[in-house]
């Protein structure tokens, strides 16, 4: 799946399938080819892997995806814009580190 996600000669709609994928079932890797599809010039593949990195909570994409929320009104067919998806992405990883935060009181969490 992460081939998908970054092989420019796949169509579109099936690298962002796979980004979507990933969110569900990933290995560590993964999260850098998702971190690198926010830069894709598909649309629905930056939809996807910003719904990705949300779901995985990965922090490390919130410097792209709050350049999503301000440069990119593209709309998904069927869903919203990406600029919308990157938005949700955020605040997802917010809520997740929050969460973590509170439950495990985590000390390298409470530093961040």
């Amino acid at each position: 799946m992460e081939r998908s996600v970054s092989d420019e000669a796949e169509h579109p709609r099936v690298s962002g399938e796979a980004a979507e994928a990933l969110a569900h079932g990933h290995r560590k890797r993964s999260h850098s080819v998702l971190l690198k599809g926010l830069g894709d010039a598909s649309k629905n593949v930056r939809f996807w892997c910003a719904f990705a990195l949300g779901e995985m909570a990965e922090r490390r994409a919130v410097a792209g995806l709050e350049h999503l929320v301000a440069t990119d009104s593209r709309i998904v067919k069927g869903f919203h814009s990406v600029a919308k998806e990157a938005a949700d992405a955020i605040q997802n990883i917010r809520n997740k580190k929050e969460a973590h935060r509170r439950k495990s009181g985590c000390v390298f969490c409470i530093r961040d």
